[in-house]
């Protein structure tokens, strides 16, 4: 929560580099009282990536690269903000579904090129063991494309792996404006319109940060 009078703890990096979830745990539920403070329900984290490449920008989002330590720190962290009941707690959402933090070059929304035994055990591991154990109820898909296939345009992730192999009840929320980029950046859709059926079909829920033809689409 980034305003004048939030809390500021430790970037994420740091909360994993104290080996301690019981303190992560205590962070998030203070994230937790906070956060419901101020009227808000629902928060875009934890990061569940594996960084994987020194060169990526974004590694101070992780709780690092070993998928036993990034699951315990995001399980005690989801398991905070949420609360022991959900009525009285914050959504977590667990993202970037998934293998965000090996990107192609060390670039942000770079493809990913990784086999599916290492994709399945390593990098979807994190994300299981938050919504399985932790039982969160949002995700967010990741920018990037896995074997040519945007994970925002990803049936077989968001519906096949997450929906019906692990159970999940919650929403899928977009990343901000990864819809819009099935079009602009990855070329998998002529329009916005087609853009937004395609990640709609595929498993989201909602879309981050407008509505991005929602009502050209209902039409």
């Amino acid at each position: 929560l980034l305003a004048s009078t939030a809390t500021a703890f430790p970037q994420a990096i740091a909360l994993a580099s104290s080996w301690y979830p019981e303190l992560v745990y205590r962070v998030a539920s203070a994230i937790r009282e906070q956060v419901i403070s101020v009227g808000s329900r629902h928060c875009l984290s934890p990061v569940l990536d594996l960084c994987r490449d020194p060169r990526w920008g974004r590694c101070e989002e992780t709780y690092g690269e070993d998928p036993y330590l990034v699951s315990a720190i995001g399980l005690a962290y989801i398991r905070g903000l949420q609360g022991e009941e959900i009525s009285k707690g914050v959504v977590a959402t667990t993202k970037h579904f998934a293998g965000h933090g090996f990107p192609e070059g060390g670039r942000n929304i770079g493809v990913v090129h990784i086999g599916l035994r290492e994709f399945m055990e390593q990098h979807l591991y994190t994300f299981e063991v938050g919504i399985k154990v932790g039982g969160a109820l949002s995700v967010m898909p990741a920018y990037h494309e896995i074997d040519g296939v945007p994970c925002h345009a990803n049936k077989w992730l968001l519906t096949d792996v997450l929906r019906d192999s692990w159970g999940f009840k919650g929403i899928v929320v977009s990343d901000y404006d990864a819809v819009r980029q099935l079009n602009t950046i990855h070329k998998v859709a002529k329009d916005c319109v087609e853009a937004v059926k395609t990640a709609l079909e595929a498993g989201v829920d909602i879309i981050f940060p407008d509505i991005l033809c929602f009502d050209e689409v209902i039409r």
